[in-house]
C-alpha cells in the first residue's frame, strides 16, 4: 500500500493537471460556441433579414440547408464521418485507452458545420472529443500512459459536460466510475471516491469557472431554459403523474424505433457521404418549413417556447415533439453528427406543455416528469439526468424528476444496445 502522504501527493498533482486542463477546455468551449453563435445570426438573422419573408424564405431555409448537407458531405468524404458522438468518444477511451489528437482543428470544424447550418443536434458530440482528444495529448506529454490517461480524459469529459450545459453535477456523475481492478491495489473503495471526486472536481471547476468568467465578459455560451413553478405539486398533479411518465416514455419509445430505422437507412447509402449529407439538410429543411422548431439543438428555443406555449395549438406541440425526435434522428443517421441532449429534453418539454394543457394542471410539473423520463429511458442512467435537469426546474420538484427519470430507466428499452453500440 502507497504512504498515506504519497497518495495525498499524487491526488493532489493529479488534480492540479485536471485544473489546468479544465481551464483550456473551458476557453476552448467558449471559444467554438462564440464562433457557432456568430455564424447562426449571420447565416440566419443578418442575411435573412435582407430577404423579404415568406416563400423567398423558405426557399432560402431549403438551400442554406441543402447547402449545408452538401459541405458537411464534402468535408466527410475528406476527413472521415465526424464528429464522434458522446458515447463513440468514451466507447474509444475505453478500448484504446486514448483518443486522436493529431488533427483537433478537424474535430473542430466537423463539430460546427451541422451546427451552423440549422442541424437539430446538441454541440456535446464534438466538443466531447475536442476536449478528450487535447487531454490524451496532455497525458502523453505529461507521460501518463493507459488508465492514468484516460483518467485525465475523463475529468475532461467531465469538464465539458458540465460547463456545454452549466451543470456542473452532470458533468461528475456521468463519469464517475467504480474502481479498476489495478486501484484496488493502492485505494480503499473510500479512498478512491475521494480522490476521484476531487479530480474530476478540479477539472470541472477550471472549465465551468473559465467558461462563466469569459461568457460574463464577452458573451456567449449555452445553457437550458431555467423553469419556475408558481406552486408546489399536490395531489392534482400527481394523479397525472402516470400519464405525463407514460408520454416520456413513449416519447423514448419513438426516438428509439426512429433511430432504429433511419439508422438502417443511413446505413444503405453510408458511402454515398454527399448524397446522404444532403439528403439530411433537404429533409430538415422541409420539417424546419412545417415545424420551425425542429432545427437547431432546441436550447434557445426553448426559452422561446416557455414565454408562449399557452398560445400554441396542442396537436402544434405534440407535432413539434415528434418533430423534434424525427430530426435528430435524420441528422445523426444521415451524416449530420452531434448530440442528442438538448433536442431530447425540448422534445419532452414540448410534449409537456401540450400535456398540461390538456390537464389543466401545474404545467412546469408536467414538462420535469415528461423531459425526465423520456430522457432517463432514453439515457438509462437516472442520477446523470437529474444531474442535467436538476439546474433547469426547482428544487420542489426534485421528488417527481428523480421519480420519472428512475422508474423510466428501469422499463425494458428494444434496440437500445443495437443503437449505442
Amino acid at each position: 500500500m502507497l504512504r498515506k502522504t504519497q497518495k495525498i501527493k499524487n491526488t493532489l498533482l493529479f488534480a492540479l493537471y485536471a485544473l489546468v486542463l479544465g481551464i483550456f477546455s473551458g476557453a476552448i468551449i467558449w471559444l467554438i460556441l462564440y464562433i457557432m453563435n456568430f455564424c447562426i445570426d449571420v447565416i440566419w438573422q443578418k442575411i435573412p433579414d435582407k430577404i423579404s419573408y415568406g416563400t423567398n424564405y423558405y426557399i432560402y431555409q431549403t438551400a442554406v440547408c441543402t447547402l449545408g448537407g452538401l459541405v458537411i458531405g464534402v468535408f466527410q468524404r475528406k476527413y472521415g464521418i465526424l464528429p464522434d458522438t458522446l458515447e463513440e468518444t468514451m466507447t474509444k477511451l475505453k478500448k484504446e485507452g486514448t483518443y486522436s489528437y493529431d488533427k483537433l482543428y478537424i474535430i473542430a470544424i466537423a463539430a460546427l458545420l451541422p451546427l451552423v447550418f440549422g442541424g437539430s443536434l446538441g454541440p456535446e458530440a464534438g466538443l466531447t472529443g475536442l476536449v478528450t482528444g487535447l487531454c490524451c495529448w496532455a497525458g502523453d506529454k505529461l507521460k501518463y500512459k493507459g488508465e492514468e490517461a484516460k483518467d485525465l480524459a475523463r475529468a475532461g469529459m467531465a469538464a465539458t459536460l458540465g460547463v456545454i450545459f452549466e451543470a456542473p453535477l452532470f458533468g461528475f456523475i456521468n463519469n464517475y466510475e467504480k474502481p479498476r481492478e489495478d486501484e484496488k491495489k493502492y485505494f480503499s473503495p473510500k479512498e478512491f471516491r475521494v480522490a476521484k471526486a476531487i479530480v474530476y472536481a478540479a477539472g470541472i471547476a477550471g472549465g465551468f469557472g473559465t467558461m462563466m468568467l469569459l461568457k460574463s465578459l464577452f458573451g456567449g455560451g449555452l445553457g437550458l431554459a431555467r423553469f419556475t413553478a408558481e406552486k408546489n405539486a399536490g395531489i392534482g398533479e400527481w394523479k397525472w403523474f402516470i400519464v405525463f411518465a407514460a408520454a416520456g416514455l413513449l416519447c423514448g419509445l419513438l426516438y428509439l424505433t426512429l433511430n432504429k430505422i433511419t439508422k438502417a437507412l443511413g446505413q444503405r447509402i453510408k458511402k454515398y457521404r454527399i448524397s446522404s449529407c444532403m439528403t439530411a439538410g433537404f429533409l430538415l429543411a422541409m420539417l424546419g418549413i412545417w415545424l420551425p422548431w425542429t432545427m437547431f439543438s432546441g436550447e434557445h428555443e426553448m426559452g422561446i417556447l416557455m414565454e408562449n406555449w399557452e398560445n400554441i395549438p396542442v396537436t402544434l406541440l405534440m407535432m413539434t415533439a415528434i418533430g423534434k425526435i424525427l430530426a435528430v434522428n435524420i441528422c445523426v443517421n444521415f451524416g449530420w453528427k452531434g448530440g442528442n441532449i438538448f433536442p431530447v429534453i425540448f422534445s419532452g418539454v414540448s410534449m409537456g406543455y401540450a400535456l398540461a394543457a390538456v390537464s389543466g394542471v401545474e404545467p412546469v410539473f408536467a414538462v420535469a416528469v415528461v423531459s425526465a423520463s423520456a430522457y432517463g429511458y432514453i439515457m438509462r442512467k437516472p442520477l446523470t439526468v437529474v444531474a442535467v435537469l436538476f439546474l433547469c426546474f426547482p428544487l420542489r420538484l426534485i421528488v417527481p424528476l428523480t421519480a420519472a427519470a428512475y422508474i423510466a430507466s428501469l422499463i425494458p428499452a428494444p434496440w437500445l444496445k443495437s443503437n449505442h453500440k
